[in-house]
């Protein structure tokens, strides 16, 4: 089966090759693969698609008689659809493939397929590192060390340092990232709250997490971590009235995504210190390097990183080989574990 297959930066045609053969095995030899490479600059948005690297146009250009389209990063636009006149799946190794043109394959009837949870190991890790490097100071340090100037830097810091044990963190999104940031966040001696409407009571008690409403897990948290899908439901989920609720003591942390705070309302918290400090990786403009009116940047009270929680090497392992997976179902005729729209499937 013709299947074009489009490495990156992090997942390179070697990399693609291993999943495919090591999760595969003799349906591999049914798979034509053809690479193509992209120039990996980053965009935003292109009309239905978002947080993609490469051409749009380029790739639709080369789609012609592919029948499989695997891609992380690299743009899969609605040209790209229309062009691809045999294609029967797309593949992205990303647990939400906004640079997918979902809607556009969902009407030529084309199944795609995602990775989901592939990253919440790595997210749930870089969660806890980057609540450490907040509440402890450690980034600052770091900087004010290589400066020479550890002790002029430090006047400018908030006075707190608590500890973690026996201090209360509440996950809002208690999903795949939430569930593993759950179980490491335990091993700090934090109570556990969580809200998400998705998920039982009976089931977040399982993961050692208590069921509470979001006024409540606020009110009560002393380190708040965001690790929600956007949706019209999460955009702007917090807000002036809902950074008022939370503890003057308390550290906000954001690794989902950046339109899930105002960040007006946020930024106004940190400087009037309505909140101690938040953690972010996540903005809603970025990459955040290209974005020098940004306020956080040059407040002493915030850690910031580029958008990287969910980058590891055995993410990028790990998500290709769902991917491959999938596609070994499909190659057989069996039902995929992973479509994103399944409607696709139903109008075939």
């Amino acid at each position: 089966m013709k299947t074009l297959v489009i490495p990156d930066t992090y997942v390179s045609e070697e990399l693609w090759r291993k999943a495919f053969k090591e999760t595969l095995g003799d349906l591999y030899s049914k798979l034509e693969l053809r690479f193509l490479t992209l120039e990996p600059k980053f965009q935003a948005e292109y009309k239905r698609i978002k947080e993609f690297g490469g051409d749009p146009l380029k790739v639709a250009a080369e789609v012609k008689d592919s029948e499989i389209l695997v891609v992380q990063f690299a743009p899969v636009s609605e040209e790209a659809v229309q062009a691809g006149k045999n294609l029967k799946l797309i593949a992205c190794s990303r647990s939400t493939p906004v640079n997918v043109d979902v809607e556009a394959a969902t009407e030529a009837g084309i199944p795609v397929i995602k990775a989901p949870g592939r990253n919440a190991d790595s997210v749930a890790d870089f969660t806890m590192g980057i609540l450490l490097a907040e509440v402890r100071h450690i980034a600052r340090a770091f900087e004010a060390v290589r400066a020479g100037a550890l002790s002029t830097a430090e006047s400018r810091w908030r006075k707190s340092i608590p500890e973690l044990n026996g201090k209360i963190m509440g996950i809002i999104g208690v999903g795949y990232i939430g569930r593993k940031l759950a179980a490491r966040a335990k091993g700090f001696g934090l109570r556990l709250l969580g809200f998400d409407p998705y998920v039982s009571k009976e089931k977040m008690l399982e993961i050692g997490v208590e069921k509470v409403d979001l006024e409540t897990l606020l009110k009560e948290s002393d380190f708040v971590s965001l690790n929600v899908r956007l949706t019209a439901e999460t955009t702007k989920m917090l807000g002036k009235k809902e950074l008022e609720l939370m503890k003057k003591t308390a550290i906000l942390v954001n690794t989902s995504r950046g339109d899930a705070i105002d960040e007006e309302a946020l930024y106004d918290a940190l400087k009037n210190n309505r909140i101690a400090g938040a953690a972010l990786d996540v903005f809603t403009k970025e990459p955040i390097t290209e974005d020098p009116e940004n306020k956080f940047i040059k407040m002493d009270n915030v850690t910031l990183t580029p958008h990287m929680a969910g980058v590891s090497d055995d993410m990028m392992y790990r998500g290709s080989c769902i991917i491959a997976e999938d596609i070994g179902r499909f190659l057989k005729g069996e039902k995929m574990e992973n479509v994103l729209n399944p409607n696709a499937l139903a109008s075939k």
